[in-house]
């Protein structure tokens, strides 16, 4: 076995909300012992955010990447809402501490590391606590569905990049300026 790249130090649960839908009579599958659902149509909610040490943006190591994910029976598409009824209302977010322990991941591609992984542990860990949570729930065992983040991650992998190189041009513009400052002041 080798060691990762990249290291997740912690995951964390900021808000769990999960309340049951009592208007809910659905169908339940005998194979699988749980609810028999299907998301088409189903709107998910999905916000993201992620840090790092701005200051430490010509080679940043350790991240915070949050992911929450809100279901609502308000949200859902209107023509299909009274036919389309969510047996539970979802409001969860989770993070995740990294860090990075390798130079082998540089600019976008260490962004796009970053959002997959950070997707895949946290998407991973609320479908988990929605299914122990919801197991005992009224309405029985839900699962969420499996998804592909893979295209979100890599487009914002391209916006993180483009933030980093700004960010350090105006910090290298900004520090130009002060050394330039500083030495005119000495002379006089």
């Amino acid at each position: 076995m080798k060691a990762a790249s990249l290291s997740i130090t912690k995951v964390e649960f900021i808000h769990v909300k999960v309340e049951a839908n009592s208007d809910f009579d659905g169908e339940y599958s005998s194979e699988f012992h749980q609810l028999d659902f299907s998301f088409s149509g189903v709107v998910f909610k999905r916000r993201m955010s992620l840090q790092y040490d701005k200051t430490k943006s010509e080679d940043p190591r350790s991240f915070i990447f949050g992911l929450s994910i809100m279901l609502n029976d308000d949200d859902q598409d209107s023509e299909k809402s009274d036919e389309l009824k969510l047996p539970y209302k979802i409001d969860i977010k989770a993070v995740a501490y990294m860090r990075l322990e390798s130079d082998r991941l540089q600019g976008f591609d260490r962004f796009r590391g970053i959002r997959v992984t950070g997707y895949s542990i946290l998407y991973g860990a609320i479908r988990e606590m929605v299914s122990n949570l919801t197991a005992r729930g009224p309405n029985g065992m839900w699962s969420l569905p499996a998804a592909d983040f893979l295209a979100a991650a890599e487009e914002e992998a391209h916006r993180d990049e483009e933030k980093r190189q700004e960010y350090l041009a105006q910090s290298k513009g900004s520090g130009q300026k002060k050394t330039v400052k500083r030495l005119k002041k000495k002379p006089e």
